[in-house]
């Protein structure tokens, strides 16, 4: 594609001139990958500019945005591609959120909007789904921004044939799909031999994108479960730390998928949960290490009362931070789940949970003040 571009044989707006393609390659290396390549598809280098920071770091896409506008001015570009387009959205940027890769991506939009320029990202898509909006990794937001989303896959009936297809757009009526073959092709430049891979055989098909993706939903294994599971996998660290759960709930809530089922996830991968010892008592997942081995059946139960405070346990019956009552607190009719050590406290949660019409909201003011009263003994001592 970008080859045609540069000799103005691309059918569309720009047929017939040739156009500046501006290449941002932070995947593969644009002289030992991208070079060869462009030459055997039979690009016009004088139309070819890759772009790329003078200290080698990755190009971001916020933090260079006046430097990328200075090249598609100053270069004429008309087409701007970036490979891989997660690598330049920024090293704080959560590709699992939103609003963060809506922000990120925000430069990218002014840049097509001020110079009338095409900006082409690629991306991997996720190893299972039902559709094409599954398919497509991280946020949401990816597929709602783009204005046309492609999905290259292989051949359906012959895994050596590779086929383009649409999978979103809301430009145009849907065209059809491109279907190639990938053959070798050899050369020597400079001294060196080259063997690259080279599209031919071009042809367009019916194939649709959801031919691509595969058999259908009622015989795959994909299902919301499954999207949890690899939201929590990208999300949670294997550091053996404890983190906060609700990063994970939300990330999960952004992508339509509610807390059973992101519980039900959690049980699958068998992530442990503990309440913090905190006032507000968040809860914190890890994922389990070899030495919670030995001690797995010591913390079966959650609810038996000799499990120490803040021990981690694989009960999948917790709950978003929003819906955590504070630590010695139990809500009207509930079990006991106080971590409070103090007497007094452990005898007033066993009247509480006594009564089914306990005043939930005096619990809290009781503990409320049990707890600022520890604070001044402690800022005393």
């Amino acid at each position: 594609m970008f080859a045609r571009l540069t000799r103005g044989e691309l059918p569309g707006d720009l047929a017939g001139q040739p156009a500046m393609v501006g290449i941002i390659a932070d995947e593969d290396s644009f002289d030992s990958v991208w070079t060869p390549r462009l030459h055997v598809a039979g690009a016009h280098f004088d139309y070819i500019r890759h772009i790329e920071r003078v200290d080698g770091w990755t190009v971001d896409l916020s933090e260079d945005r006046e430097g990328l506008k200075l090249a598609a001015e100053l270069e004429n570009v008309r087409v701007l591609y970036l490979d891989a387009l997660l690598d330049n959205l920024g090293v704080n940027v959560d590709d699992w959120r939103t609003k963060q890769v809506r922000a990120a991506l925000q430069p990218a939009r002014s840049l097509a909007s001020e110079f009338d320029i095409a900006v082409i990202g690629s991306m991997h898509p996720n190893k299972r789904a039902d559709n094409f909006r599954q398919l497509v990794s991280g946020a949401a937001a990816f597929n709602a921004l783009s204005r046309s989303s492609l999905l290259l896959a292989e051949h359906p009936d012959d895994d050596s044939r590779r086929v383009l297809a649409r999978g979103k757009g809301n430009l145009s009526m849907a065209p059809r799909a491109m279907e190639f073959d990938i053959d070798s092709a050899r050369f020597t430049a400079n001294g060196h031999d080259f063997n690259e891979p080279k599209a031919v055989n071009f042809a367009e098909s019916d194939l649709t994108a959801d031919d691509l993706i595969g058999d259908a939903p009622t015989v795959r294994e994909h299902s919301k479960v499954a999207d949890a599971a690899e939201i929590i996998e990208a999300l949670l660290p294997r550091d053996g730390q404890w983190h906060t759960a609700k990063d994970t709930y939300t990330a999960c809530a952004a992508e339509g998928i509610d807390d059973c089922t992101v519980k039900r996830a959690k049980q699958r991968l068998g992530i442990l949960h503990r309440r913090a010892q905190t006032f507000k008592a968040p809860t914190e997942w890890r994922w389990p290490t070899t030495e919670d081995t030995h001690r797995s059946s010591v913390f079966s139960d959650p609810s038996d009362p000799s499990v120490p405070s803040g021990s981690p346990t694989k009960d999948t019956q917790d709950t978003q931070d929003t819906q955590h009552t504070p630590t010695g607190t139990v809500p009207s009719g509930g079990a006991n789940t106080t971590n409070d050590t103090d007497p007094d406290s452990l005898r007033a949660s066993r009247k509480r949970d006594a009564s089914p019409q306990a005043d939930t909201r005096a619990a809290e003011r009781e503990y409320a003040a049990k707890f600022r009263e520890r604070q001044a003994a402690e800022a005393l001592r």
